[in-house]
């Protein structure tokens, strides 16, 4: 490079003079090309800078020889650093800045600036800091030097977030679109030059606030040349996750709502299927959303790892933009678009089944959309049937999630129960690899027996007509207690727990006329068959977190206490030293500490088990105002106070009632307590000792002395 430089120097200053090459000779006398004990010679670099220098300021016609020269050995990685430090680099930023140079000039100091940044984060961060990203990106606007300003562009902003954020700054995304609207400007890059337009997009686009500049149209670009069959693999997973970046802006999706532009997207996640597949039995392409050509897919496994992605996340972008209110105003039930996705939920496609759930679902958020949903369009039956059949973990959730926006509506809940919904619920009730589709089931089946009798009634059934069938004396209730006792999940066992105060409340509401069912016997079946059912609401009690969550189960242990075989539950249930403590503190207000019978509390572990909602603390938040400390203070009196009637309504329909179905020491201490005796101070420990002392005292009374029992009193004495 060095001997070439000297050459073109030497014929500079023969026919133009007054360009000094002296001390360039001097220290470049070694090998030729600035080599000195194997290294790259700055000190000859920097000669040749001061040289560049006069050429410059001469107007030599051999500036441009001079840059080609310099160009080709900038290729070199051993001199991308010292191109650099000698300051070659910063001389060819300043003539791309200039602006009005020749076209030979402009193009070997785009190459030079090219090749320099080339994993080279030092002339990176020249290049940022004197921001002359901005004069190479006009040149994205001249036709014969967009090909090689765009891999210039590319190779500055690759690895290198400053440099991204300030090129979307400048609005190179809006510039690239302009070159995407017209692909004549691309000039003779062809695919290559494209693909580097396509990463360039991506990585300006996921830059800190990349998309503040780019055109509202940009998405619906992108989507259009996605869908170009020219398109290939590589470009074209590029494209969307351009897209998705940009839609994961509010502006962009409602940009594409109003221009009812959403069906793009959807035709995109329909060609995946089948337009990069190589097997002859796969349609080449489908046009807009019709599946119904769409064949079973074949990809390649790492092909169809990357497509599989991209479906995820346009997927959830699609989610996003139908959860806004414009879509559901913008879109009928009755539109071409909504009825392709409602006939996606039929398809063997699990993530156009997913997309369709998720969709669809976001617009099932009015009364008046779910009874349509339901009613008419009888929506929930193929939801219905992904569950009896399906095994992916993301249908079966994006199943569930839509079933319970349309299980909401009271109309809708009989119609789900005659679907044979709880019944295929129970299959899903088993899936112990798939904890959060136990979760989600559970909580589906308490949703729509919620205010329900119909679905009560279904939920007490018997597994097996057969009189003479083991399974005749169980019912869907039984798999969901099993369920309970089987899981480590503590948001599953809440679920199932509400699901049983669900039942008992149903069960203790006047039944409409004309509804053909026996509360007692439904009563009989819930209480005679399910003798595990105080576990659940137990587990409801003996937490401190969620007093909504607690209250709701004292309300289920007062219900079950007005029926004989439900008070021998909730007295059986009350053996257990943690439950009866609790009752205790309910009804007295203050905290009975368990001492030597203390246990782990359920609340350490709902700590974990519910991270998403705040721990009650004593020490208010110093960022509440003093109302709102005032406003929660009330909230937890109210609570404290409901809990105690509940409680006390339980305490005296188990003693006047149902007092067999207390053990003594129990009964001794919940009638002293309602009494107001003495046994209501100290800690628990305390409490059972002295109860169980005054128990064994009255005893003794009675057995010697039975006159004084109340019950033999005109009894003659021996």
């Amino acid at each position: 490079m060095f001997s070439t430089l000297e050459a073109i120097f030497q014929r500079a200053e023969e026919v133009e003079g007054s360009v000094g090459v002296g001390e360039l000779r001097a220290v470049s006398t070694d090998d030729g090309e600035g080599r000195t004990g194997g290294g790259r010679n700055i000190e000859a670099l920097r000669d040749v800078r001061g040289v560049l220098d006069q050429m410059w300021w001469s107007g030599s016609k051999f500036m441009s020889r001079t840059a080609e020269v310099l160009a080709d050995g900038s290729r070199d990685p051993e001199w991308r650093i010292p191109y650099g430090e000698a300051g070659i680099l910063d001389f060819f930023l300043r003539v791309v800045a200039t602006g009005d140079v020749e076209h030979s000039l402009m193009l070997h100091s785009l190459r030079l600036i090219g090749n320099s940044c080339a994993d080279t984060n030092a002339n990176r961060d020249r290049v940022v800091g004197q921001n002359y990203l901005i004069p190479i990106t006009k040149q994205l606007g001249n036709p014969n030097l967009v090909g090689i300003a765009v891999p210039v562009i590319y190779n500055i902003c690759v690895d290198h977030e400053s440099a991204q954020e300030q090129a979307a700054s400048n609005g190179l995304i809006h510039e690239l679109i302009n070159l995407l609207c017209d692909r004549g400007a691309l000039g003779g890059g062809g695919r290559d030059l494209l693909g580097y337009v396509c990463r360039l997009i991506e990585l300006a686009a996921s830059s800190t606030n990349g998309t503040n500049k780019s055109p509202e149209n940009t998405v619906e670009i992108l989507f259009s040349l996605a869908a170009d069959p020219d398109t290939d693999l590589d470009d074209f997973l590029t494209l969307i996750s351009s897209a998705v970046v940009h839609l994961s802006d509010a502006r962009f999706q409602r940009y594409m709502i109003a221009q009812r532009s959403l069906e793009a997207p959807l035709s995109i996640l329909v060609q995946s299927y089948s337009r990069f597949s190589e097997s002859e039995d796969l349609v080449p392409s489908i046009s807009s959303l019709d599946i119904s050509s769409l064949a079973p897919h074949s990809e390649e496994p790492e092909n169809e790892k990357l497509l599989t992605q991209m479906r995820l996340t346009l997927i959830e972008s699609l989610s996003e933009i139908s959860a806004l209110s414009e879509f559901a105003t913008t879109y009928a039930l009755g539109s071409p678009l909504i009825g392709s996705l409602r006939m996606w939920l039929t398809v063997p496609h699990t993530q156009l089944q997913v997309c369709a759930c998720l969709m669809l679902g976001n617009l099932a958020r009015s009364d008046d959309t779910c009874r349509t949903m339901v009613h008419d369009f009888r929506i929930h039956e193929p939801l219905i049937a992904i569950l009896e059949d399906g095994s992916d973990p993301q249908a079966l959730h994006a199943a569930i999630g839509f079933l319970k926006n349309l299980g909401l509506l009271a109309d809708n809940k009989v119609i789900l129960g005659e679907a044979r919904l709880l019944e295929i619920l129970s299959r899903l009730w088993t899936l112990e690899a798939m904890p959060h589709i136990q979760f989600a089931s559970a909580s589906l089946a308490r949703q729509v027996i919620n205010g329900s009798q119909e679905n009560v009634a279904r939920l007490l059934a018997p597994l097996s007509p057969d009189p003479d069938s083991p399974a005749h004396s169980r019912t869907y209730l039984s798999l969901l207690l099993s369920l309970h006792e089987k899981s480590d999940q503590l948001p599953t066992k809440i679920e199932i727990a509400r699901a049983v105060t669900a039942i008992c409340r149903a069960l203790n509401t006047p039944f409409p006329p004309g509804l053909n069912l026996d509360v007692e016997s439904l009563k009989q079946r819930l209480f005679g068959l399910h003798i595990e059912l105080g576990k659940p609401i137990s587990v409801m009690v003996g937490q401190t977190k969620w007093p909504l969550i607690r209250s709701e189960g004292w309300f289920a242990f007062a219900l079950m206490a007005r029926h004989p075989e439900g008070a021998a539950i909730v007295g059986h249930a009350l053996h257990s030293a943690d439950v009866f403590r609790v009752l205790l503190e309910t009804i007295t207000g203050r905290q009975l500490p368990l001492g030597m019978l203390g246990e782990v509390s359920e609340s350490t572990i709902f700590e974990t088990a519910f991270p998403e909602v705040s721990p009650q603390s004593e020490t208010p938040d110093k960022s509440e105002d003093t109302r709102d400390r005032q406003k929660k203070k009330a909230s937890e009196e109210q609570m404290s106070k409901i809990d105690r009637e509940n409680a006390l309504v339980l305490a005296n329909e188990l003693l006047k009632n149902h007092s067999d179905q207390l053990s003594p020491i129990h009964h001794h201490i919940l009638q002293d307590m309602l009494g107001g005796g003495p046994l209501s101070q100290g800690s628990y420990d305390e409490l059972i000792e002295r109860a169980t002392a005054s128990y064994e005292a009255k005893s003794k009374r009675e057995h010697h002395h039975p006159g004084k029992s109340g019950e033999g009193g005109n009894n003659n004495t021996f």
